[in-house]
């Protein structure tokens, strides 16, 4: 059974714990992402709270430079992994541009992108891994992980941000059925607020009010959310697929 596992957004703080913990759990793992991985020690202070910082890239993990709203970048950067490590058996859309504004302000421009990566992005990887293990004649079991948001269930005041997490959830529940077929299961995690440079730009009083509302007390860390990750990836999750896990602290 192949052991690679390709995760986007591998430069973030969600995306960088779940490459540890999936190198943790036997994978190769490969990491997407159109930042470079992280070399050294983060320079912006320290966010609230453990694991608030991603962890510099390990020595068993890869990385390519990949534009993931680029479909042609993907396929190829697909067969790039193929070729030189094997069909991947996992694969993590982790990638997600969070975008701080008013709907009365958002421009036509913004709301682009951010659909481009955390919509088209997702559908494009899903795409790419999918069609290998089809190549491959389907025999042995895979699994796409994508990272959704409490905001696609409760909206957002961010509503690009919201309306495009609602749309992963969509795309993991019809992925879940189209491939199915073919041994793959397609689940998401929902996270809640999570100590990284994105919830960093959440404006300060709304940070405040959704801490008030999570019955836990706290955000979330990054490795929380990669365990959930990995656990979802993993053969403990064999009967799962189609399924939105929150992990949230009780945010709802």
């Amino acid at each position: 059974m192949s052991r690679v596992a390709v995760v986007t957004g591998s430069s973030g703080a969600i995306g960088a714990a779940t490459c540890a913990h999936l190198a943790e759990a036997g994978y190769t793992v490969v990491g997407l992402d159109v930042r470079p991985p992280a070399a050294g020690p983060d320079p912006r202070p320290p966010a609230a709270g453990p694991e608030s910082r991603p962890p510099a890239a390990g020595p068993g993990h890869r990385h390519l430079t990949v534009d993931l709203a680029d479909p042609r970048a993907v396929t190829e950067a697909f067969d790039e992994v193929a070729a030189e490590l094997g069909r991947p058996a996992v694969l993590v859309n982790n990638a997600g541009v969070y975008l701080a504004r008013d709907f009365l302000d958002t421009t036509a421009e913004e709301l682009d992108r951010v659909l481009a990566v955390n919509v088209k992005g997702a559908f494009w990887c899903a795409q790419a891994f999918a069609r290998q293990v089809v190549a491959a004649g389907g025999d042995e079991p895979a699994a796409i992980v994508n990272v959704a948001s409490v905001s696609g269930q409760t909206g957002s005041p961010d509503a690009a941000y919201g309306a495009s997490k609602g749309a992963v959830i969509a795309l993991t529940r019809s992925l879940a059925g189209v491939l199915a077929p073919y041994r793959i299961r397609v689940n998401a995690v929902a996270p809640g607020i999570v100590h990284s440079a994105m919830a960093d730009r959440i404006p300060a009083d709304r940070q405040a009010h959704y801490l008030d509302g999570i019955p836990l007390g706290r955000f979330g860390r990054p490795g929380e959310i990669a365990a959930v990750i990995t656990m979802l990836a993993s053969a403990t999750a064999g009967y799962m697929t189609g399924a939105v896990v929150y992990v949230n602290g009780g945010l709802h």
